[in-house]
């Protein structure tokens, strides 16, 4: 079986909505304007709602209200307008998965840390773009949601003879059962939604940074963001924080960022906050477990 297998079944499944897509597109395009991104914003109400929280939200910290979405996009920005577009559309396109495999609240609790950690960690790497870092860590675990989807019984059987709370045991587990783990799978269903190919690389490498050599600090902070988010915020349901333990990632990735641990304790702590704040704006009826 290849990856691009199970990612065919899900074609119709899991899709983006066309409201995300036109954004991709608009915000890619140099002739596009902010009308044409206010009028499609408009269209989608969730989205629109998301938008003006973001806009309103401590992070900005205005002290007039913003309640019009062009003075919201604005505020935000088109990178963060995107970054939003994609946040609403994934934690609304995933439906109907084995309730016994994933608590979806608890998925995209950990989704969002790590793309919150990975943001912070790119800015204090001074990495540009760290909105696509924001994406890369919210989308990292897609490839499971895939697994679950389509090989709910192999992937039941899997979690038998692996330890859950060991991530790596789990990736190899995958690749003995599959012949490819979540990040390979999810690197496909994220060329099948033709996202940007350096997103597509990053949740690729995201086990294996040195690979990833044409962008290797952002593979190896993925990677770092992803093993801290672990600890925090588990994707398997069942696995509290507190069971997690600490992040377990690559020294070699660690090091090629250049930053020391009293950094990474308070990307931490000012993760927790931020991952609040952006979660009950994209997904306000899930109820956070930890």
């Amino acid at each position: 079986m290849t990856p691009q297998q199970p990612v065919q079944e899900v074609s119709q499944l899991f899709t983006l909505p066309d409201v995300a897509i036109r954004l991709n597109e608009l915000i890619a395009a140099p002739d596009s304007s902010t009308g044409d991104l206010v009028e499609v914003v408009q269209l989608d109400p969730g989205l629109a709602a998301a938008v003006l929280k973001l806009a309103n939200s401590a992070h900005y910290g205005l002290v007039a209200r913003v309640d019009s979405i062009p003075r919201a996009i604005a505020v935000i920005g088109q990178q963060e307008l995107q970054v939003m577009a994609m946040a609403t559309s994934v934690t609304t396109t995933f439906r109907g998965l084995p309730a016994d495999l994933v608590d979806m609240a608890t998925f995209w609790d950990n989704s969002v840390t790590c793309g919150v950690i990975a943001r912070l960690l790119g800015r204090r790497c001074r990495i540009p773009k760290t909105e696509q870092l924001f994406l890369a860590g919210l989308l990292h675990a897609v490839g499971r949601l895939v697994f679950y989807a389509r090989r709910p019984e192999e992937y039941r059987a899997l979690l038998g003879a692996a330890e859950p709370t060991d991530e790596p045991s789990l990736a190899a587990a995958e690749r003995r059962v599959f012949g490819f783990d979540y990040a390979t799978l999810g690197a496909a269903l994220l060329k099948s939604w033709n996202l940007p190919v350096m997103l597509q690389v990053l949740v690729a490498c995201q086990l294996r940074p040195g690979e990833a050599t044409d962008c290797a600090r952002e593979a190896a902070l993925l990677h770092v963001a992803n093993s801290v988010a672990a600890g925090l915020s588990p994707t398997l349901k069942g696995v509290a924080a507190s069971q997690a333990g600490p992040a377990d990632f690559d020294p070699v990735a660690w090091a090629l960022l250049g930053l020391n641990e009293a950094v990474l304790a308070e990307v931490v702590q000012e993760a927790s906050s931020q991952s609040l704040e952006i979660l009950a704006i994209i997904n306000p009826c899930a109820a956070v477990i930890y």
